[in-house]
């Protein structure tokens, strides 16, 4: 890393007085601040001298002044008495303003090494903090989607087509009659596909550019830009419906409340909102194959989801189960306890692997 070139006070500071008399020239401080910056202290300095506008810049030179006291007085015939009763109480007081005076010295000259310090610090800070937000970045960029080949991910792990297909028809008539619907981190544009077949208009926003060209090649409308960004670039209720499968999972709470509201702006009234994201309730899906995937962040309760809505303002929210577990526990076994206690371990262990929460825009 080059040597940092010393910061130029003088030239900054001639830079900041430059502006302060365009300013002042220009009228733009007013003549209430005018007359308040010429109003004098008892010994005649005004309040907002050159000094106290630019207090750092003047610190330097005035720990160097050197402060005298004349004890002489001009009143003619009491002035010799004046001036004797001084000298007294100067001697009288001087061992007493001899340590204050070097308490006071010992502060100016740490104040003075500390305005050294800070200006021979300043350009190492900035330095470290750019090699800070540059590793940021750089460890941002290691996480995101198109370096975890999602194409491929999504062939491997993201589910059969027709699944998804399956999966994603049972929420289309919820749109039914909408001609904007919007599906966020539209992927594959399986739902997209979906909307089309029944007549619903729609189209989708996703940050990995080869799902969005997967999509225009099916002959759908898609995006390559973040869900919170595109939210809020539109007007405000001009999406008459929204989709979401597996997106929340991939954010933090934070974020998600934010896309929340923004859905909130962006929807029209009484517009439908689903959501849809792993089922941790069931402990195989929030223990294994929700981490299947490292670009899930964490797991999110269903009840704590539909509480994020309806806090949010969104209007008759509900819960939906969906996916049962392929594996199950024989169930058929004497009726009693036994039975109870081997359906209570197949709904925690096996139960319904994906929920959606389901709600509406406020009318």
């Amino acid at each position: 890393m080059g040597e940092q070139k010393p910061v130029d006070l003088d030239a900054l500071m001639a830079e900041v007085r430059e502006r302060i008399r365009i300013k002042r020239e220009k009228g733009i401080y007013g003549p209430d601040v005018e007359a308040l910056m010429r109003v004098p202290l008892p010994g005649g300095r005004r309040i907002f001298s050159e000094d106290l506008q630019d207090p750092l810049a003047s610190l330097a030179e005035a720990l160097d002044e050197e402060v005298e006291y004349d004890p002489r007085s001009r009143k003619p015939v009491i002035g010799p008495v004046i001036t004797y009763a001084r000298r007294i109480v100067i001697s009288l007081v001087r061992w007493w303003m001899g340590a204050i005076l070097e308490r006071q010295e010992r502060i100016n000259r740490l104040l003075a090494a500390a305005y050294d310090y800070e200006g021979q610090m300043a350009p190492r800070f900035g330095s470290r903090l750019e090699r800070l937000e540059r590793e940021w970045k750089e460890w941002r960029e290691h996480e995101v989607a198109a370096n975890l080949h999602s194409v491929y991910f999504q062939a491997r792990f993201g589910g059969d087509e027709p699944v998804i297909r399956r999966q994603s028809e049972a929420f289309v008539d919820l749109y039914k009659g909408r001609s904007r619907v919007l599906d966020l981190g539209s992927g594959r544009g399986i739902f997209l596909q979906l909307l089309k077949e029944h007549g619903i208009g729609g189209y989708g926003v996703d940050l990995d550019p080869r799902m969005v060209a997967q999509c225009r090649e099916k002959g759908l409308e898609a995006h390559e830009v973040d869900a919170l960004t595109h939210l809020r670039q539109v007007e405000a209720g001009s999406v008459d419906g929204l989709y979401a499968r597996h997106l929340a999972e991939h954010i933090l709470p934070g974020e998600l409340v934010e896309i929340l509201r923004a859905c909130r702006r962006a929807l029209a009234p009484g517009a439908p909102t689903v959501f849809v994201t792993p089922n941790p309730k069931t402990l195989t899906v929030g223990a294994h194959t929700f981490w299947t995937d490292p670009q899930h962040l964490r797991p999110i309760p269903p009840d704590l989801f539909k509480f994020y809505l309806e806090v949010e303002g969104f209007t008759d929210v509900e819960l939906r189960t969906f996916e049962p577990s392929e594996r199950r526990l024989n169930e058929d076994v004497p009726a009693g306890p036994i039975r109870e206690n081997v359906k209570l371990l197949n709904e925690t262990l096996f139960g319904d692997r994906d929920y959606a929460v389901i709600g509406h825009a406020p009318k």
